[in-house]
């Protein structure tokens, strides 16, 4: 027996979920499925080899797809675009029996034969299927899209009719009066409502890193557009939050690099619509100067030049490079460590690693974005010695500028700290208990676990592809040890570890539904018992503890918090290894 139905959807798109129930008495060893797909178009999928022609679809079964028992059922599927079927059109399901005789659904089809593998002109069709491990194409497609849905939630400002978070509308529309410069847009960072420069700045560039990578994997998934948005979004926020006073002289720039008191913040529960308080905003200039948030700013700013050349709009491309190049040298030129002005930022986001780390990253952007040797060779001046045993994230982007300058210089010395890093990663962290199909999550912190695995999943993500390209046969191992690292951590985060806990909201049987979010709460009190009111679809919860436990309560702000930062890093990773198993590039 065959049924079909929709598992998930999202804008534009859905999950196609497939179930074979073996009513035979006797095992089926194999089986293939035929069916007509018009009106939709499949872009990945999980649970068997798929070659697509024209509008029809061929699974043939593979790994825990193979060998059903009588009675048995398994379920596969895929991810597509367009209209949702009610069933599986023109079906012809063929079974090969233990004794070797066959049977055939319905009985008088006619053998749909063999599907090309290319297409008319002779290119070679994507390829779903993920080695029978436990997620695959169409599930990274449809986690990838939810957490572009996140994002939206945390808009501020004016938002547009067709927002597409129906509980969500205009909010801080008065931020930045007290200093003449609209602040109303940007993000809030997490599950409240201030806008801190130095996390939202490091967020903007690790969405844009993910996206300059792994266009392919944004686009075919139809994340794209929606990452889009948020770039921009981001970056018109820090077009107004730096006030370079239109002249050349840096003496007399303005960043405005917070805005919302840290502690009234918190100590309100609510939505952002519905706040009342005072939103003041934490400037920076010569005389106070915070080298990380306008370093990182200028990075982001540099990143989404390139992201948005890309696309073709010049203008804003241009728009942003110059503000870019700018702020890094008011940057270079006003030292000093941004928690020590904005000292509201201190018991939030404090700056532990220092200034370096950001200067020599943001160098490298704008490497990058213009082409000028100077800059890398300031990204190599201001290199400082990555933390090897921690993580790339918001407070020290380190372990990124290794990446790049290992495949920018081919220097041993920035390999051998990048190799050691991910080594250290793959082989030697502590991990959370696993699965017979999954290692654990590598743990290195209680607080945002989840982000700390996927950023670097992205750092491992970025890498294979890069080796890949270089010298597919001899990096292979390398590039294999990389991807099964990256797909083991995004994997254990959508439910493949021993509870089958979703850490992704709105994704899988078990997700969170208490994350700790005030918009997505509708309550005025955190410790109130009903679930939140809204599902803060594709939010990546912190994370379970050392051990791998995890409490889905709303006031676990450990555990249960959400922020922009936790998603950027597993973003770019989920878009990576899509890329790797839909398409034979990568070997």
């Amino acid at each position: 027996m065959i049924s079909f139905e929709v598992g998930d959807r999202w804008q534009g798109g859905f999950l196609g979920k497939i179930t074979i129930t073996n009513t035979t008495d006797q095992i089926i060893e194999d089986w293939s499925l035929d069916f007509d797909t018009t009106g939709y178009s499949i872009r990945g999928a999980w649970g068997g080899d798929l070659t697509i022609h024209g509008n029809m679809a061929n699974f043939e079964a593979k790994g825990w797809t193979t060998d059903i028992a009588p009675g048995e059922s398994i379920t596969f599927g895929f991810s597509a675009v367009g209209g949702e079927p009610l069933e599986l059109g023109s079906l012809v399901f063929d079974a090969n029996l233990e004794d070797g005789s066959t049977v055939r659904v319905p009985e008088d089809a006619e053998p749909a034969g063999q599907i090309p593998t290319t297409d008319d002109d002779g290119v070679t069709l994507p390829v779903g299927g993920n080695d029978g491990a436990p997620f695959g194409a169409a599930d990274y497609d449809a986690v990838l899209n939810k957490s572009m849905q996140f994002y939206y939630a945390n808009y501020a400002g004016e938002l547009p009719d067709d927002h597409p978070i129906s509980w969500r509308w205009d909010s801080t529309l008065d931020d930045g009066a007290e200093v003449g410069r609209d602040l109303s847009g940007g993000m809030f960072d997490a599950g409240d409502h201030v806008k801190f420069g130095l996390p939202i700045a490091g967020t903007a560039t690790t969405l844009a890193w993910g996206g300059l990578e792994f266009e392919d994997g944004y686009k075919d998934t139809d994340a794209y557009d929606a990452l889009s948005d948020h770039l921009r979004q981001l970056n018109d926020y820090f077009l107004n939050a730096y006030d370079d006073k239109g002249t050349a002289d840096l003496s007399d720039d303005v960043f405005h690099a917070q805005v919302g008191d840290g502690n009234d913040d918190h100590a309100f529960w609510g939505a952002p619509e519905d706040m009342l308080m005072d939103r003041p905003v934490y400037s920076l200039d010569a005389e106070n100067p915070g080298t990380e948030v306008t370093a990182q700013t200028a990075a982001a700013m540099a990143s989404a030049s390139m992201f948005f050349r890309a696309q073709g709009d010049t203008a804003y491309a241009d728009e942003l490079l110059e503000n870019a190049v700018q702020l890094f040298e008011f940057s270079e030129t006003y030292l000093g460590k941004y928690t020590d002005t904005v000292t509201d930022a201190a018991q939030f986001y404090y700056s532990w690693s220092g200034y370096e780390d950001e200067l020599s990253w943001s160098a490298n952007w704008l490497y990058q974005a213009t082409g000028d040797e100077a800059y890398l060779q300031k990204s190599i001046d201001y290199y400082v010695e990555p933390n090897t045993h921690f993580a790339y994230g918001w407070d020290n982007m380190s372990n990124g500028t290794t990446l790049l300058l290992a495949q920018q210089t081919g220097d041993a010395r920035y390999i051998d700290d990048l190799d050691r890093h991910l080594d250290y990663w793959m082989n030697d962290i502590a991990t959370t208990p696993g699965t017979d199909t999954n290692d654990g999550l590598a743990w290195i912190d209680q607080w945002g676990s989840n982000r700390y695995a996927a950023n670097t999943s992205l750092l491992a993500t970025v890498h294979a592809k890069h080796l890949a390209e270089v010298d597919p046969e001899g990096n292979a191992d390398r590039v294999e040890d990389l991807l099964d690292f990256a797909s083991d951590q995004l994997d254990f985060m959508m439910g493949d570890n021993p509870d089958g806990q979703s850490f992704v909201v709105g994704f899988g049987e078990d997700f969170p539904l208490n994350p700790h979010h005030r918009g997505a709460s509708g309550t005025t009190h955190v410790d109130d018992p009903a679930p939140n009111a809204y599902i803060l679809h594709g939010a990546l919860v912190g994370g379970p503890a050392r051990n791998g436990d995890y409490d889905d309560v709303r006031t676990n702000y450990v555990e249960n918090e959400v922020a922009t930062d936790y998603n950027a890093g597993f973003s770019g990773a989920l878009a990576g290894v899509y890329e790797s198993q839909v398409y034979d590039i990568w070997m």
